[in-house]
């Protein structure tokens, strides 16, 4: 499910915001300001509340520490004001102990904007002297604004937002403006943001002198862009527009605007942990600009190729959320991410838990992405068994203690995501400004069905008393006959439980070089006697057998039988595979062999695989008409 199509349902899961239990008694030494001023700009220096009763329409400035603004529920709306609530103070004053609550904020182009007066032009250095503290903003709703809804300016420090609804926005739900640090995001319910800038309705831009209409995107839940240490914890993020939360660093964009200031920083050391994300795009993407073409925005950052600069986006950590139907889960496109204990769930097989790796830094500058570890996490993504995923290389990567449907699995090669020719465009058109185009906008393509994973057996044991026969090879392809047999000694008890029905085998025959000749999945499934195949348990729970009686078998597979010797040699299993009907091109020089038989596919992180390795002199042998091996 798309963020295009998600419906939110009343969010009835969620807690209620301004229900009666978070109610608070008004302070005493607050000022009451009634409805005479409903139409004024109100700046408040000392703690105040609203009449409840009538509409603010200019918003509320504040501008002074140890103030409380309760709006008791009050309603603060405007469709051409620039700030719903404007917390702001100059970068000599130091800003602390201030708290906004029960605020319902709705139109105005941010809800609500914290600023640092004048902080475009801090020396670096300084930035955080007189620095904010003990901003909180809490237990309101911000509606329908035009642009972000709420604004987290340049050097601002230490904003609690929590218990928030925020949704409608034009642009991002909550921007964490680049240099903004230590801030936190919790218990929110952030839904339905992003789609007016760069929106997928389309607008006109201008590029060296040429008029064009463009597609986008639109925009996060939450942008932290070159933004530190932030956490963001507890919250609800559904049907936004590009996804949940974005990591990235402003390139420096648009230096011949107003609001352009050199960006010192990036998105580097926040914490994203226990949030749940249903129906986006994408979950979380940390580094969501390194492989984007940022040509258009005229960026100050130093090209590594034509249009690409380097985003930074590293040393975050996502951990302990929960992903319901979302296309791609976790992209890490930046270094030394921790992705940890999160848990995907999913209806769509073709839908990713954690992508790893970004493209044309890999390429251009021969640096993948590095220090990853993924650890812990559990998927529930019905028909994909490897929803684990890597692209375009990586190095240094930890992978372990991850699940897919129940059982260990690995990390493995996946399909690249589809990518606008620049950032935040899905596609763009000459046009005329008088005549924009019409139609469905276009999309960026879903994405492809991942490929298997290629079998491995990195944890197994040695295959003992093994035997491989090639037979009929002086005949024309098509009639070979393949026979391997063996035992494994796996550790006792089987941990999961060993179940071909389940999972069915692999078997690879590789030559001298690792080269596979012969590469055999065997699939899972109970015997069908109308299809005349599938696996059925040998009697007393002894083992199990697999049949295929089609004249063509896939791979030729005749039939497989593994016998189940633990209840008097714990851990014992001897198997045999035979095909026919095979084509196996194998010379002289290919020898000596090595077998690999895999009983959890594709990349046994159980340790229940084996290998056989006939490498010793004379253990391979070829005549005209077979190959035998033992």
């Amino acid at each position: 499910m798309s963020s295009r199509s998600f419906v939110l349902a009343a969010l009835t899961f969620a807690s209620c915001l301004l229900c009666p239990d978070r109610a608070r008694a008004v302070d005493p030494d607050s000022e009451s300001i009634g409805c005479d001023r409903a139409d004024e700009r109100i700046t408040i220096s000392a703690s105040a509340h609203l009449d409840p009763s009538c509409t603010w329409t200019k918003g509320v400035k504040v501008a002074a520490s140890d103030v409380t603004l309760d709006c008791q529920g009050a309603r603060i709306a405007s469709s051409t004001q620039r700030y719903g609530i404007h917390i702001i103070a100059a970068t000599d004053v130091a800003l602390s102990n201030v708290t906004i609550r029960n605020c319902h904020i709705e139109g105005f182009l941010n809800s609500l904007h914290i600023e640092r007066e004048g902080f475009r032009e801090l020396p670096e250095g300084v930035e955080y002297e007189n620095s904010f503290s003990d901003i909180i903003v809490e237990d309101s709703t911000m509606r329908n604004s035009h642009g972000v809804g709420i604004f987290v300016n340049g050097y601002v420090t230490d904003v609690t937002l929590r218990r928030l609804h925020i949704e409608g926005t034009g642009s991002a739900g909550i921007y964490l403006e680049t240099g903004s640090k230590d801030n936190v995001v919790e218990d929110n319910q952030i839904v339905n943001n992003g789609y007016r800038e760069n929106g997928p309705e389309g607008q006109f831009f201008e590029l060296a002198g040429f008029t064009f209409w463009f597609w986008g995107p639109g925009r996060a839940g939450v942008a932290i862009d070159g933004s530190r240490t932030n956490l963001v914890r507890n919250n609800y993020f559904a049907g936004n527009s590009a996804g949940g939360i974005f990591l990235y660093k402003n390139c420096g964009e648009y230096p011949e605007r107003d609001r352009y200031f050199e960006r010192r920083y990036g998105a580097h050391g926040n914490v994203i942990e226990n949030n749940t994300f249903a129906g986006e795009d994408t979950g979380v993407w940390i580094g969501s600009r390194m492989a984007e073409n940022t040509l258009p925005m005229n960026c100050t950052d130093p090209e590594f190729a034509p249009g690409y600069r380097l985003d930074h986006a590293d040393d975050n950590s996502v951990r302990s959320n929960v992903f319901h139907d979302v296309t791609y889960g976790v992209r890490v496109e930046d270094d030394r991410a921790i992705v940890e204990n999160n848990e995907f769930f999913s209806t769509d097989g073709a839908h990713v838990a954690v992508i790893l790796g970004t493209p044309i830094r890999t390429s251009v500058l021969g640096l993948p992405v590095d220090g990853t570890r993924i650890l812990g996490n559990r998927a529930h993504i019905e028909g994909s068994k490897n929803p684990y995923r890597w692209v375009h290389g990586h190095v240094s990567t930890t992978f372990a203690g991850n699940q897919s449907l129940g059982r260990p699995v690995g990390l493995c090669e996946g399909v690249p995501p589809a990518r606008g020719p620049f950032v935040m465009t899905i596609a763009f058109v000459a046009a005329d400004r008088n005549e924009p185009p019409t139609g469905e906008p276009p999309v960026l393509a879903p994405p492809e069905p991942l490929p298997p994973c290629p079998i491995a057996c990195g944890l197994g044991v040695e295959v003992t008393s093994p035997k491989l026969e090639i037979r009929r090879l002086a005949t024309p392809p098509g009639d070979d006959t393949l026979s391997f047999r063996g035992r494994l000694v796996l550790p006792d008890p089987f941990e999961p439980t060993l179940d071909p029905i389940e999972t069915g085998i692999a078997l690879v025959v590789e030559d001298a070089a690792g080269k596979r000749l012969v590469d055999l999945s065997i699939p899972g499934g109970a015997y069908d006697p109308e299809a005349r195949e599938g696996w059925k348990q040998l009697r007393a729970r002894s083992g199990w057998k697999y049949v295929n009686r089609h004249r063509s078998p896939p791979g030729g597979i005749r039939d497989v039988v593994i016998h189940d010797l633990s209840r008097r040699q714990p851990g014992t299993l001897d198997l045999r595979v035979r095909t026919r009907r095979g084509a196996f091109a194998i010379s002289s020089g290919d020898l000596p062999l090595t077998a690999l038989v895999s009983l959890d596919p594709p990349t046994a992180e159980t340790g229940q695989c084996g290998q056989a390795r006939f490498a010793a002199a004379g253990r391979c042998s070829r005549t005209p008409k077979r190959v035998i091996c033992r």
